[in-house]
């Protein structure tokens, strides 16, 4: 069972492998506690991250899982403003879907925000520095633009625009719609450079991906692609000069603490 984590190395190959996932992250991550449950994250220095939204009952005092999601914690930083959040049916309480956009643009995005509820005054209408990066549901490789133009049947895309793939298209222009709980993502974008980075767990080796840079219209975009989705030997080729498409893919956004400089009085 292919997933989504197996591009930051984990290789999970049924439900169970996800649910020993989900108590690896619970046991050995850090937690961020909020009115109506946690956030536990594990981080590796490969910059391989996994979120976990746990749910707490008051009542019994028992938790339960709600969702994990991968994220990559790379040097990408952009200043966007928070609009608005998007609430589907099936979302939980500890999700933040949100629309996105460049102060002073009319460039936007849809984008989860990791840890939405345990960062204190997050409101919309404000400017913030979050990390960025991109997890792909499936990607393609090419050589130069022009194959991949060809092979995308696209002639007019501008390079780094990112596209949102059926998830929330009519929500951007029909208030309080309720869709389906996927956030999807499309773009098309330049190879800045890339490398294998190799995630570890509790001291074992687990597995290997690609770390990519693209350039996009709201600045450079690390994307974290499974090993499975390229073979080694192209790496040098596929990083100089290469091209890539993200079919769909889930931005996921991390909010940058910046801590006050020190003065002396």
């Amino acid at each position: 069972m292919a997933t989504v984590f197996e591009n930051i190395g984990f290789n999970i190959e049924d439900e169970e492998g996800a649910y020993r996932l989900a108590d690896f992250v619970l046991n050995s991550g850090s937690v961020l506690p909020v009115e109506s449950g946690a956030y536990a994250v594990f981080s590796d220095r490969s910059g391989a991250e996994v979120w976990e939204r746990v749910a707490l009952d008051h009542e019994t005092k028992s938790v339960s899982l709600l969702n994990i999601d991968p994220h990559f914690n790379g040097s990408t930083v952009w200043k966007l403003e928070f609009v608005r959040e998007f609430l589907a049916e099936r979302d939980d309480m500890l999700d933040c879907k949100a629309l996105l956009k460049k102060p002073e643009s009319e460039l936007s995005f849809c984008g989860r925000i990791m840890g939405a509820l345990a960062i204190a005054d997050f409101t919309p209408d404000r400017e913030y520095e979050f990390q960025v990066s991109m997890i792909p549901h499936s990607i393609a490789f090419f050589e130069n633009e022009l194959t991949m133009r060809k092979q995308l049947s696209d002639d007019t895309t501008a390079l780094g625009a990112l596209a949102p793939v059926g998830m929330y298209t009519r929500m951007l222009n029909a208030e309080g719609m309720q869709e389906t709980d996927l956030l999807l993502t499309r773009v098309a974008a330049e190879i800045t450079t890339g490398d294998v980075r190799f995630m570890i767990a509790d001291k074992t080796p687990v597995g290997e991906f690609l770390h990519l840079v693209v350039d996009t219209q709201f600045g450079p975009l690390d994307i974290a692609v499974s090993q499975n989705q390229y073979e080694t030997k192209e790496l040098p080729r596929l990083c100089e000069g290469g091209y890539i498409a993200v079919v769909n893919g889930i931005i996921s956004l991390k909010l940058i603490k910046r801590e006050k400089a020190e003065t002396n009085d």
